[in-house]
């Protein structure tokens, strides 16, 4: 049969010999091929129409990323301040005046001597913060649960041993006393619930070292050495992390380096700048959060291949932007922020950098389903689900469910003062603004007057003065060449050169400058001895009256000290705690235990603990105590006392090794030894050690946690038994 041709001819049937019948206008076919043509063609159709709703959702969620990124900036430009606010940070950071005061300073042809106050307390403060965090306690722990608990083949254990015993009084004539088994059931119990609890301790202990070895390696430690400088500049300071990134690692086998891609936990300083969120929320933990990157070309080849990303759209940003980069997202402070860091303007982008949003926050069902996840992921399209979104241009290089457990994104924010009912804060450079703006137009002021009076003025007649004379020229034994006007008599005549001395009060700024440092010490609870000042008087002549006054002012910094707990060491362990619970196949973490921060414990409690510890030491050197306490009590004290001096070697051995020691004999009059004979002199090893622990012959329950000793108390036996 005939047909119209349509747009791309139908294939020949293959029992239709190609020749004369496919040449000219018309093409004959059959209608099971027409058929099969017009199927396939509407198939074609069906799926560019696919592909193309496919972009428009791409770019409406690329959309929704873009606007909530814009409603932030412009709030954080224009309605708050804010950025304003950290230029102003940067300055004091940088000893740099603001362009309209410079400018102004230089029109006055006046010195441009910056008096760098803030910066001064700033150093200050986080290098007593730096000792609370970063010294050689950790600032956190993880603590046991009160209540461990008991096991129910523990509780059926102890049953059985009980019926046991019992079984066997009853057996050997014995009468049976119900207070006693009731007392000896109790018994057994609270001796395996402190055995579970010492258990609990030393899981608990294990399970801390292996989430240090995790920051450690995850450059927490470091991150967090940064946001420190952070919080005492800007009115923010965030830390971001436990982020997941696929990094090589060198593994040896058979003497030869064999690299593998392993995942890995990272914590790092999020920029202020970098950092947007939604308006109006008391916490950011409560709203949306943006942070702009800034990626190299080798960032996104490492992308490819990854598990959650689009390689398509990935390949379609390195084809688009792979050469000569992507500055997008600009902020009105990108410029000078720039300058004040001595990086490339972004304006510029000579090396490339590829810009990208990652957005943490609320997105509808219905984009998250057009964007390809599935319904088991969005169970309800109308409902908002919490996503993580890197956008790069318009492409949506990876969407994700936030993975954390809790819904919360991982940037974890203080202040060094906080606002109640907002995030942001204020900083040192807000408090101080004032006295540095004083400090400086005073030392600005004195450095202009010594140069005045550093020598004297000079008045020139430039009408007397010869014309072989340069007045501009003064040196040392000049010789002045002068006419003299006929018309004036000498007597009244004004010699053609004078000098005169201005004045210097310098004894009068100096005082005026002296005032309002002491000033910025008050507001700043920063005092000048912090940061190595000689010039004290009263109780800061002493050693000890300096070191009761540098434990004034560490208590002055709790405050601070209790922000960083609570925004930011607190948020981010439980964070990872969460992560490593979803992920720990080790069995080493129990799932009950607590995350104690100890910051401001620390900055309180160091010393005097330390010099406690020492007079505890030296107090119960005696016989009695050591009587009391045993090698056990003792070994204790000595390790933390150790352990604090900072001695992290094993000085004092293992429990169990001074246990065995004593129960193969140690000296004579070494607690825990077996006691002499007064009679003998010799010691007696059959007798029980003076300490109260078990001797050689006892036997221990170590399933129980408790000593067996003799049957139930009160549970009579025949004579003989």
């Amino acid at each position: 049969m005939a047909s119209a041709i349509p747009s791309v001819p139908p294939p020949l049937p293959a029992n239709i010999p190609a020749g004369p019948l496919s040449t000219g206008v018309l093409r004959i076919t059959t209608p099971d091929a027409l058929t099969t043509f017009e199927a396939t063609k509407k198939a074609a159709e069906a799926a560019a129409l696919k592909a193309k709703t496919d972009d428009v959702v791409m770019s409406e969620l690329a959309r929704h990323v873009n606007t909530q990124w814009e409603m932030m900036r412009n709030h954080r430009d224009s309605a708050s301040g804010w950025s304003e606010r950290m230029l102003h940070a940067q300055r004091c950071f940088n000893g740099q005046y603001d362009p309209t005061q410079l400018a102004a300073i230089r029109q006055f042809k006046g010195s441009e001597v910056y008096a760098r106050v803030i910066a001064l307390k700033a150093r200050g403060a986080t290098a007593m913060l730096r000792e609370v965090y970063l010294g050689g306690d950790r600032p956190w722990g993880l603590e046991a649960t009160p209540d461990p608990g008991l096991p129910e083949d523990m509780l059926t254990t102890i049953a059985q041993l009980v019926d046991m015993e019992t079984q066997n009084v009853l057996r050997l004539g014995g009468q049976l006393d119900l207070n006693a088994l009731r007392d000896r059931m109790t018994g057994l119990i609270g001796s395996a619930r402190r055995a579970a609890k010492k258990k609990a301790k030393i899981e608990a202990k294990t399970a801390e070292d292996m989430l240090d070895d995790l920051l450690v390696e995850g450059g927490f430690y470091e991150a967090l050495m940064a946001v420190l400088t952070d919080l005492s500049y800007f009115p923010l300071a965030c830390l971001k992390g436990p982020v997941v990134r696929i990094v090589p690692d060198i593994v040896w086998r058979d003497g030869a380096a064999v690299t593998e891609n392993r995942a890995k936990l990272f914590w790092n300083r999020v920029p202020p700048f970098d950092l947007y969120f939604t308006p109006g929320v008391q916490g950011i933990a409560d709203g949306d959060v943006i942070e702009k990157l800034r990626l190299t070309r080798a960032d996104l080849n490492d992308l490819l291949g990854l598990p959650g990303y689009r390689e398509e759209s990935i390949r379609q940003v390195l084809d688009d932007f792979g050469s000569g980069g992507l500055s997008a997202w600009n902020d009105s402070t990108d410029t000078e922020r720039a300058q004040g860091e001595s990086r490339e303007s972004p304006q510029t982008n000579r090396s490339g950098l590829i810009s990208c949003l990652e957005y943490h926050g609320s997105v509808q069902g219905k984009l998250l389903r057009d964007y390809g996840m599935g319904t088991d992921e969005i169970p309800d399209e109308l409902r908002d689900y919490s996503v993580q979104v890197w956008l790069i241009d318009r492409h949506v290089i990876k969407a994700q469910i936030t993975p954390n457990p809790r819904k919360r994104h991982p940037y974890y924010v203080t202040s060094f003062e906080k606002v109640p009912g907002t995030p942001v804060g204020n900083a040192l450079p807000d408090i101080l603004a004032d006295i540095q703006d004083v400090c400086n137009a005073t030392l600005r002021a004195l450095v202009n007057n010594q140069a005045m009076a550093s020598g004297p003025q000079v008045v020139v007649d430039e009408e007397r003065l010869s014309v072989l004379e340069d007045g501009d020229e003064i040196y040392p034994w000049k010789r002045w060449r002068v006419k003299s006007d006929p018309l004036v008599p000498q007597s009244q005549a004004n010699p053609p050169i004078s000098f005169f001395q201005p004045n210097s009060n310098a004894n009068e700024l100096l005082q005026v400058y002296s005032f309002f440092t002491a000033q910025a010490d008050e507001l700043s609870a920063i005092p000048r001895y912090l940061t190595g000042s000689d010039k004290l008087g009263g109780a800061g002549r002493t050693a000890s009256g300096l070191a009761m006054l540098m434990g004034n002012a560490s208590k002055i910094l709790q405050m601070v000290a209790s922000n960083v707990d609570n925004d930011i060491i607190k948020q981010s362990l439980q964070g990872l705690y969460d992560m490593v619970m979803l992920t720990d196949q080790t069995g080493k973490f129990r799932g009950d235990e607590a995350i104690r921060v100890r910051g401001v414990e620390v900055a309180v409690q160091r010393e005097t603990n330390r010099q406690r510890q020492i007079e505890l030491l030296q107090a119960t050197m005696n016989p009695i105590d050591m009587q009391i306490m045993g090698l056990p009590g003792r070994a204790k004290i000595l390790r933390s006392v150790s352990e604090n001096v900072g001695i992290t070697d094993d000085i004092v051995p293992p429990e169990e090794d001074m246990m065995a020691n004593a129960l193969q004999g140690a000296p004579p009059g070494v607690p825990g030894a077996p006691p002499v004979d007064p009679e003998t002199g010799q010691q007696t090893p059959g007798m029980a050690p003076a300490t109260g622990q078990p001797s050689p012959t006892g036997s221990a329950n170590m399933s129980l946690g408790v000593q067996e000793g003799n049957s139930m108390r009160g549970m009579t036996q025949p004579t003989g038994a």
